[in-house]
């Protein structure tokens, strides 16, 4: 693997930033020739250099690594997340909101700790390099957003997904152009407009990979990427290019810009993830002492979301009602789909005061947030009352099938702590 990289003598910036490339290419193991052009202006070393860079990223985006041996030793679990911005305040929340209590208590350090997880180390990293270093098996795992999974893994298998909808960071990346385009209407339009120019369309990224995966699915080929850090919405009126492929969510900066999307320019829909080191993640235990405790790590890692996030979508239900017996209270909120609970309801006898008459129960149900209402009438017409609604912390299910899909994926062992095989539906005749 070999990069050609040009530039003018007169610009400094251009030396410097041409000098992060060969460094980097060279620790991934290429090789990076440098050549100083005399007579090429200061613009079109620009374009070369972009053009290089973006060419770098592609070819280093396929590469498979193998884990090095300072990972293989390494016996501590480092857990990586958001350094900054909205994503990191909304992952510290989710640990958080699943009982895995984060302390930084040092904020000009970049590492912290989770409470009652000696083990663990807790890392704050740009979300871009959470997906290189879990991909090397510097880290073990961490939170990043699905495009930059897509973009810097490329079609490499070092990293796998360990849960892949967090419930934040929900985006698009995808194409904006300027309104003023009145005739590109969609994504066929648009590849007919730069057939039709003399010139290769502009098109500024911080997403070469998959920009270029997306353009050649539509055969969209007179084009040139340019690659550039920052706030992208900017650079059509600024004319240094023509239309933009950045990441979109609502959509009102690209409109602020006088940018617009088009039907078919959207390349993938994006959600922020739990990513694993493959190799880490399935090492053998029987050599590598840290491969039992980091996936027993990672399971209870995703146990606990898939509980916090179920939780988040049912309140637990308590009321009491009259009835002959438990049969014939269970028949009667059996009449009603709303008061099944998820396995059924529990009802249990109301000890009543001395001198009262006996024939009050209690029964609590778990019932869906969007049902909550409904529920409460049925429950009203069978006779219920007292009724007190609570929120649920976490509902943990008799399967983990995320950690199960996951063993599969890694071609590892699944030990299933269920005791029953098949789940069983609430019925009232059997009471």
């Amino acid at each position: 693997m070999a990069f050609v990289v040009q530039c003018s003598r007169s610009s400094i910036k251009e030396r410097q930033r041409i000098s992060t490339i060969v460094t980097s290419v060279r620790l991934r193991g290429g090789s990076c020739e440098t050549r100083r052009c005399l007579r090429v202006r200061r613009a079109q070393g620009v374009r070369e250099l972009r053009s290089c860079k973006v060419a770098a990223s592609a070819n280093l985006g396929n590469e498979t690594t193998s884990l090095s041996a300072d990972a293989e030793a390494r016996d501590s679990i480092r857990l990586a997340i958001p350094s900054k911005g909205e994503i990191h305040q909304a992952a510290v929340e989710l640990l958080n909101s699943c009982g895995l209590e984060v302390d930084l208590r040092n904020p000009r350090q970049y590492v912290g700790s989770i409470k009652h997880f000696p083990e663990v180390e807790l890392w704050l990293q740009r979300p871009a390099d959470i997906v290189r270093k879990v991909k090397d098996g510097t880290l073990d795992i961490g939170v990043a957003g699905y495009d930059l999974v897509a973009e810097y893994n490329g079609t490499s298998t070092d990293v796998v997904i360990v849960h892949d909808s967090l419930g934040f960071g929900i985006c698009r990346l995808g194409l904006g152009v300027p309104i003023l385009w009145t005739d590109i209407h969609n994504i066929e339009d648009f590849r007919r407009f730069t057939e039709s120019r003399s010139q290769p369309l502009r098109i500024v990224t911080k997403f070469p990979n998959q920009s270029e995966i997306f353009l050649a699915a539509h055969a969209i080929r007179n084009y040139r990427l340019l690659y550039q850090d920052g706030a992208l919405e900017a650079a059509t009126q600024l004319g240094t290019a023509d239309c933009i492929i950045d990441l979109i969510s609502s959509g009102v900066t690209l409109r602020e810009n006088n940018l617009k999307e088009i039907p078919g320019g959207t390349i993938l829909q994006s959600e922020m993830q739990l990513i694993g080191n493959r190799s880490r993640l399935a090492a053998d235990q029987t050599r590598y002492p840290f491969a039992e405790r980091l996936r027993d790590f990672v399971r209870e890692l995703i146990e606990r979301m898939d509980a916090h996030f179920t939780a988040q979508q049912h309140y637990n239900v308590i009321a009491n009602i009259r009835g002959e017996s438990a049969g014939d209270v269970a028949r009667r909120l059996g009449e009603f789909t709303d008061l099944r609970g998820l396995d059924g309801p529990t009802i249990s006898t109301v000890i009543p005061p001395r001198g009262v008459a006996h024939g009050m129960y209690a029964i609590g149900l778990v019932v869906k947030k969007t049902q909550i209402y409904s529920a409460m009438k049925q429950l009203r017409r069978v006779g219920g009352s007292g009724v007190c609604v609570l929120p649920v912390t976490f509902v943990f299910e008799g399967t983990t099938d995320r950690w199960k899909r996951l063993c599969e994926e890694l071609q590892i062992p699944f030990e299933n702590d269920e005791w029953k095989t098949m789940p069983r539906p609430f019925s009232s005749d059997k009471l």
